[in-house]
């Protein structure tokens, strides 16, 4: 059956350099028919025509700081069937797209929401969470890797996160998109409790994953202290008014006491000073006053006639897995990413002789990396420490990630030593291994 043609809509205000990280991720993903836009600011274009591929990519000028005007400029330039959100600062696994495709075609849901993986690259940010009228998350059971509908409480949606869920374009359109009334915060929740009551189901894709970094921005700074909270306060007044929540004084009180708790933690950790809480609560406290003012209707259709659908081009199938000891990591880095540079998709596992627990990162070269000790866990609930031999951890390693990478598909893999041959810039640098696993 031939897969959907799927548009990936990137929003990105004032990050050109993980911009470039996330379209360098792009280019690696294994499917037939997609294509990239971003919406963008000045900084963020000059990123994008800086990559090689940014012929291929469909661009828009996006300078206001509101995220779901950003993304509505790319909904407008979008001609896929699919349409398929990612943050800025967000890189998805090479096998993202299929993983939305096959969930949208098993279960018939408009929407299909993926799993975030958090800054280690391993634990998750975020699964399966309900939303309700009231602007509180519900987290939700959902065992096994298989796509499917969740059950939902009366008066809840699930919960499409911003940085990785897919849509179907009709949808999205007869829905109006994201609502401008909230430049950030809630953005996300909003459109699904609204997919929800216009009568549609959203599904659930395990396999669709991103890796989100949660990078420094207007908003936040580089230790995750929020400069200001007034579109928070904004934000949920206007959910308040647009959803129906009655306990309005209930709804105030238990955001300020979250918001407080946030605040108070990054004090007790250093990363801001008393004065800067006081600070935040007070912006807190205008936004909340703001949105109760807000009167701007809820979105109208969007009516778009986008360009024609830029596919863009696929790279060649397979996945390259090289495995080093911590004696051979530089070496084999370099190669690494020479392979990733001709274009091809490469996983590195390094590992040393020690208890140090792993972290996987998506290199700017092009190259999955994961680090670690032999000894030490990489899913956070597994053991501190467990014996186990070189060769076997890496065995169980690749298969955590074989599904979302494409490693082994069809029965076969894209052998480091083929990759050496084939690439005269490979001399005999690296010690690292062929992964004959």
């Amino acid at each position: 059956m031939a897969l959907p043609a799927v548009s990936v809509v990137v929003a990105s205000q004032g990050r050109p350099a993980w911009l470039a990280r996330c379209l360098t991720a792009l280019a690696q993903l294994d499917y037939p028919a997609f294509e990239i836009v971003v919406a963008a600011d000045a900084a963020g274009l000059a990123a994008v025509a800086a990559q090689p591929s940014a012929a291929s990519v469909k661009t828009v000028r996006a300078d206001a700081p509101n995220i779901s005007a950003t993304r509505n400029a790319g909904i407008a330039l979008a001609a896929g069937e699919i349409l398929a959100f990612i943050d800025d600062d967000a890189v998805p696994e090479p096998l993202w797209l299929r993983h939305h495709a096959d969930a949208l075609a098993a279960t018939g849901a408009a929407a299909s929401l993926g799993y975030v993986r958090g800054r280690n690259g391993i634990s998750f940010q975020s699964r399966v969470v309900a939303i309700d009228a009231e602007a509180e998350s519900h987290d939700l059971p959902f065992p096994g890797e298989a796509p499917g509908i969740p059950d939902l409480a009366p008066g809840q949606a699930l919960k499409l996160i911003g940085t990785n869920f897919a849509i179907r374009r009709d949808v999205l359109l007869a829905l109006g998109g994201f609502d401008p009334a909230y430049r950030f915060y809630l953005d996300d929740s909003d459109l699904s409790l609204r997919l929800a009551r216009a009568g549609f189901r959203a599904a659930v894709a395990p396999l669709a994953e991103v890796h989100h970094g949660v990078a420094p921005s207007a908003r936040r700074t580089a230790r995750r202290f929020p400069k200001g909270l007034r579109d928070i306060g904004r934000s949920t007044a206007i959910f308040l008014a647009r959803h129906g929540g009655k306990d309005v004084e209930t709804v105030h009180g238990r955001m300020v006491a979250r918001e407080r708790r946030r605040l108070i933690a990054h004090m007790v950790h250093g990363t801001c000073e008393p004065r800067d809480v006081t600070r935040a609560l007070s912006d807190l406290a205008a936004g909340w006053a703001e949105g109760l003012a807000h009167e701007a209707p809820p979105p109208a259709p969007l009516v778009c006639q986008p360009p024609e659908f830029k596919v863009f081009p696929a790279g060649p199938s397979g996945h390259a897995v090289m495995f080093a000891g911590l004696l051979a990591r530089a070496s084999a880095r370099r190669d690494a990413a020479a392979i990733a540079a001709a274009g091809r998709r490469v996983t590195l596992i390094s590992l040393s002789r020690t208890p140090v627990r792993h972290r996987v990162v998506f290199d700017p070269s092009g190259v999955w990396t994961q680090t670690g000790g032999q000894f030490g866990r990489s899913v956070r609930s597994e053991p501190l420490w467990r014996w186990c031999s070189f060769a076997r951890r890496v065995k169980e390693e690749v298969a955590r990630v074989e599904k979302l990478r494409g490693i082994n598909e069809d029965g076969t893999r894209v052998g480091y030593g083929e990759l050496r041959r084939v690439n005269a810039a490979l001399q005999h640098r690296s010690r690292a291994c062929t992964s004959q696993l």
